[in-house]
């Protein structure tokens, strides 16, 4: 029968693999949730600033329909 020792360091070690897994889940599963692929860049990106750009173009269209529409 195995010591209690050897069955803690097992479970740690299985605690550590999981965690592990989990992360690299995790980072996949954040980039097809964004669906942009510099969402978790830490440097600068072209397409990023594009993508900014574009939202703050869009945004500011919205605006413009809404104030048109209600004055």
């Amino acid at each position: 029968m195995m010591n209690w020792q050897q069955w803690a360091v097992a479970i740690l070690l299985l605690l550590c693999i999981v965690r592990i897994g989990w992360g690299i889940y995790a980072f996949f599963h954040r980039t097809k949730e964004n669906g942009n692929p510099c969402a978790n860049c830490v440097t600068g990106c072209d397409l990023k600033r594009l993508m900014d750009e574009k939202r703050a173009e869009c945004s500011a269209t919205k605006k413009e329909k809404k104030k048109k529409c209600c004055g």
